[in-house]
């Protein structure tokens, strides 16, 4: 995914981790996923998150064996972090906006 519009959905993503949980199932071997494109927001990355768990396990649960493709998100990351500590959302002049 992250090729083409719209790129990792969570349809898409749900596809992709029954199959690598069902072949591992078969064979004994885990093999990792990474949905890019389209995940921009913390809220969307935590969906993705859960569907992982819920769907794969939490043996995926790792950046060994699930990624996140989405170099957007770290903004929005570190903007929530930033609210976390300090109670506001910090201006564009602290984080690049894409």
């Amino acid at each position: 995914t992250g090729k083409v519009s719209p790129a990792a959905t969570l349809p898409v993503t749900l596809v992709m981790l029954e199959a690598v949980r069902d072949f591992r199932a078969r064979t004994g071997r885990q093999v990792g996923v990474k949905p890019a494109g389209g995940i921009r927001t913390t809220k969307d990355a935590i969906k993705y998150l859960v569907l992982v768990n819920e769907t794969a396990g939490p043996d995926w649960l790792s950046p060994g064996w699930f990624r996140l493709g989405a170099s957007s998100l770290l903004n929005d990351l570190l903007m929530q972090r930033r609210k976390l500590t300090t109670g506001a959302y910090s201006g564009p002049d602290y984080f690049t906006l894409d």
